[in-house]
């Protein structure tokens, strides 16, 4: 888990923003939704759609945090009902996602 890395972008709506995968967004996301790290694939297998906007989610946060800036997030209810609808965006989120834990994936953002 120490090379988790990846920076993107996507939209939601009429606003841009802007995600940083690391270890801090994994952190943050793993106490918000008590998920521990030894079940991390586990999770984000057999929960894509909660786990993939969850890491852009936390990402968006960790990046904001990063800057010293409020992210500009909706909550996160509010966030996936956004995200699902735009097949463009939840394709952006599973490049992203893969990149960063590793996997095979082109080029993130949009």
């Amino acid at each position: 888990m120490e090379n988790i890395r990846g920076e993107f972008s996507f939209s939601l709506g009429k606003k841009k923003y802007q995600a940083s995968l690391t270890l801090n967004a994994l952190r943050l996301m793993c106490n918000a939704f008590n998920v521990k790290l030894d079940s991390l694939d586990k999770w984000l297998n057999d929960d894509p759609l909660t786990a993939v906007p969850a890491f852009a989610y936390y990402g968006v946060k960790n990046k904001a945090a990063r800057a010293g800036k409020d992210s500009g997030l909706p909550d996160f209810e509010q966030f996936c009902a956004q995200a699902l609808d735009d097949a463009e965006t939840l394709q952006t989120m599973m490049q992203a996602v893969t990149a960063a834990l590793g996997g095979d994936s082109e080029e993130t953002g949009n």
